[in-house]
């Protein structure tokens, strides 16, 4: 079976894996507390007749069934409600806050693959040395460290502690520059949210590397190449480290899901206009289409990952057969 039917394969098989998800969805928004006629209404316009006219108007009064059919036949058409809040279709709503998550996301990608997976590798070749002793204190540190609070301690600092010090601030203390105004002013306020998002997952990058390279480099054909005299760098960056990024390939593909959720904290701190932000302002208006419209789109995000983590699979490890 050809690369091209394995593909297919698994996404054939993620159809009851999204069906799975858009039901738990559903219903597990259904059974949370408030409801659409009390966010839509309010307390002195709940007479009876009104209320039975809105439940009708929005099918509310149908078969739970019903109403998931039709939720997911207009979800899958790409649209996802109106927000009560807004009146917005939730689907643009979406869309126009996708972007800057989308940049400080790629920055804590980018900080996790630049400085992580280097030093998960000399931390497995200098096993025990002071480079792995110095990984290890900087690996828990950013695991153990909460999000929300580096980020305020990161606005503290070089915000508002720096303007004090030095009379004029390092970074902003918050809100969103587009990159169309400028690359100097973008970096400036989405690198402090960006490297405050990658802080955590570096961590985990770093020390799942170092764990699958020091395993990796104990293998007995690398001790065979080793012995056969191949070059250290060519051993390490050829040879291990291909084998060894298997298992850093999915931690790697499943923490880009939990970027999303991590936004959802940091940018509130940093007042950055994303998906998090988002989903935590339907959350306090206890918007529901909103809020499904979000959690779909986030679980359809580690879904897809999943599918790009089993594709890489294969395109990493030969011993992975395609049937």
């Amino acid at each position: 079976m050809g690369l091209g039917n394995y593909t297919l394969k698994r996404i054939l098989l993620l159809i009851p894996v999204f069906i799975g998800v858009t039901a738990a969805v559903f219903l597990l928004l259904k059974l949370a507390p408030g409801d659409a006629v009390s966010a839509l209404l309010p307390p002195r316009a709940r007479d009876p007749q009104t209320v039975a006219e809105l439940e009708a108007r929005l099918g509310l009064d149908q078969p739970i069934y019903i109403q998931y059919l039709k939720w997911l036949g207009n979800a899958l058409q790409g649209d996802l409600g109106r927000s009560f809040a807004t009146r917005q279709p939730v689907t643009d709503m979406i869309l126009s806050r996708l972007w800057p998550t989308i940049q400080i996301s790629i920055i804590a990608f980018v900080v996790a693959l630049f400085i992580a997976v280097p030093l998960g590798i000399l931390s497995a070749v200098y096993k025990d040395g002071w480079v792995d002793h110095l990984s290890r204190v900087i690996a828990f540190t950013g695991i153990s460290v909460p999000s929300f609070w580096l980020g305020i301690m990161v606005i503290l600092v070089f915000a508002l502690f720096w303007q004090n010090w030095f009379g004029e601030s390092l970074i902003p203390a918050g809100g969103y520059v587009a990159p169309s105004e400028g690359l100097g002013d973008w970096l400036n306020a989405a690198l402090p949210p960006g490297i405050t998002l990658g802080v955590g997952f570096s961590a985990i990058v770093t020390r799942l590397t170092r764990s699958a390279m020091v395993e990796v480099l104990n293998e007995d054909y690398v001790r065979t190449a080793r012995a056969k005299g191949v070059k250290e760098s060519a051993l390490i960056l050829v040879h291990a480290l291909r084998n060894a990024l298997i298992p850093v390939v999915t931690i790697v593909g499943l923490q880009v899901g939990f970027l999303l959720n991590g936004a959802v904290v940091v940018e509130q701190v940093f007042q950055w206009p994303g998906i998090g932000r988002l989903l935590y302002q339907a959350v306090q208006t206890n918007d529901m289409p909103l809020i499904q419209g979000l959690v779909l789109f986030i679980a359809g995000v580690f879904v897809m990952m999943n599918l790009l983590v089993d594709l890489t699979y294969a395109l990493l490890d030969p011993r992975i057969k395609y049937d």
